[in-house]
């Protein structure tokens, strides 16, 4: 069975983009009037570029314009997922998708809202931790160079990622400022971080929890299937009676990953196949029988939207196979297939070779995956968001938790770890946005407040029962042992209308129809 290390499924934003390097021998015509030739075609490309450079009213970058030239070729195609990289987002993919690791400090960081960059949690066994960096600690400076986000500076949080990763084993000097204290140094030394993909937590009932966010790793060894690998073995150890799969939000990854994760499932058939204009992208994706989750647990899998190509590839396994069920929302509809080729000293192009198939021969694109048991999550209405976007952009709730936050570790000596403490002030914070003629819902109010609470101390969160009504729906399924009879009933229902639609087209090709 081939296999296309490179190739990879992935929700992309459109971002317009071109591969321009025409032979200048080709003489073929090059669209549907037969006198415009290729040749002519890039001797109008260097004619634009040298009459801009010439005659434009201020200095023109060549090179800018080539590229420029380069994704308005690629953007030509019509293909959202198609487009050219620059070569620090083609590194950076290499590092978090591929490679599922970095050379860095292994301190997940934030720009609060005046553009500083802010520490909110130190990964377990990393030269962060190991330096005793704590959330809430601003970083100022990287090797003394200072560090400030905004048009002032033009700097970006991407510039500070740069500072901050590097060759493994090579030195950076940080410059910490820490509430009550004076601004200090400290030397870390740069070490493999990988990429966290997977969480996890047993619910009660015995039900486990598992979270994937993206699919990455080329390597069976590390990645999402290695996260994944160890989180269900954990749950097994722990007497797991069922699973909830949780891809909400997740918009894909690389083909490869997602198709072990499915095969963890399912024992026969094909998890996946793929279809190009080209007979090497054709390709089957069988499942193994030596599964890693018994047949009796029953799985349900939880789907929004935003869950999208890889995600939908395994969504789409587990329902066609009646391995398990979807509850949640409708799928993004992400069915096609990219590939990356390097263009050197540029970045790389993103290039759809290919469309995928569900086990039954489903192409999802454009269309999604509608799930057995759906559940869509509460949407406030359109005054409600207009004002919960105005309470955003004037910090209001930031500045009240980080005030909040700052208050108690005065009073305490530590930072603060239990919400709770905070919730109880909410309601009358709230009752202060009204009379600034900004009214928003108690629930919107208190999910946000904990975001950031947790954002300043260092809280991962995992699940949040409270709100959350699809996962509150899937325990439920579970509890109530509705897992099979849903599978089953879906079954029937695709039956009968197979059934159907094979009378209505018999009566349609009866004589005299």
């Amino acid at each position: 069975m081939k296999r296309f290390t490179l190739s990879f499924i992935v929700l992309v934003v459109a971002i317009g983009i071109p591969l321009l390097l025409i032979h200048s021998s080709e003489k073929d015509a090059a669209s549907d009037d037969p006198r415009i030739t290729l040749r002519m075609l890039n001797q109008a490309l260097a004619k634009a570029i040298q009459t801009a450079e010439v005659n434009y009213y201020k200095p023109v970058d060549r090179h800018a314009m080539y590229q420029g030239a380069i994704k308005g070729a690629l953007a030509a195609v019509g293909d959202p997922y198609t487009y050219l990289l620059s070569e620090r987002d083609h590194q950076r993919s290499v590092e978090n998708l591929y490679n599922a690791e970095f050379g860095g400090l292994g301190v997940s960081i934030y720009p609060d809202h005046r553009g500083f960059i802010k520490i909110s949690k130190p990964m377990p066994g990393t030269p962060a931790e190991t330096a005793e960096l704590q959330a809430g600690d601003y970083i100022t400076k990287v090797n003394g160079k200072q560090i400030y986000l905004g048009e002032r500076t033009g700097m970006t949080l991407d510039d500070v990622v740069d500072l901050l990763r590097g060759a493994v084993n090579t030195d950076v000097t940080l410059t910490v400022q820490r509430k009550f204290l004076e601004p200090f140094e400290v030397k870390l030394t740069r070490a493999k971080i990988s990429v966290p993909s997977v969480t996890s937590t047993m619910l009660e009932d015995k039900i486990g929890y598992i979270r994937i966010t993206k699919f990455i790793g080329t390597d069976r060894a590390g990645g999402t299937e290695e996260e994944f690998n160890k989180a269900l073995a954990a749950h097994k150890q722990a007497g797991m009676q069922a699973l909830i799969l949780d891809l909400r939000s997740n918009q894909g990854g690389l083909l490869d990953a997602a198709y072990h994760i499915a095969d963890a499932f399912i024992s026969e058939g094909v998890i996946v196949s793929t279809k190009g204009r080209r007979s090497e992208f054709d390709e089957e994706y069988p499942a193994h029988s030596n599964i890693l989750c018994a047949p009796e647990i029953p799985i349900v899998v939880l789907v929004d939207e935003y869950s999208a190509s890889a995600s939908e590839i395994v969504a789409g396994a587990i329902k066609d196979t009646g391995r398990g069920i979807l509850v949640g929302e409708k799928t993004y509809g992400k069915g096609v297939v990219q590939k990356r080729y390097p263009l050197t000293g540029i970045g790389a192009i993103s290039l759809t070779i290919s469309s995928y198939y569900t086990p039954n021969g489903t192409s999802i694109d454009k269309s999604g995956i509608s799930p057995q048991v759906a559940v869509t999550e509460f949407k406030p209405d359109r005054i409600e968001q207009v004002m919960q976007r105005f309470v955003v952009e004037k910090n209001a709730i930031e500045n009240f938790v980080t005030d909040w936050i700052e208050e108690e570790i005065k009073r305490t000596g530590e930072i603060p770890k239990d919400f709770g403490l905070l919730e109880t002030e909410l309601p009358q914070f709230r009752e202060t946005l009204a009379k600034d003629r900004l009214p928003v819902s108690l629930r919107w109010l208190t999910l946000r407040a904990e975001q950031l609470f947790n954002l300043n101390v260092g809280i991962e969160r995992v699940v949040n029962l409270k709100y959350d009504t699809q996962l509150q729906k899937a325990i439920s399924i579970i509890k109530a042992g509705e897992v099979g009879e849903t599978i089953q009933l879906y079954r029937t229902l695709n039956q009968t209308l197979k059934i159907l639609g094979q009378e209505l087209q018999n009566l349609a090709n009866a004589p005299g129809a």
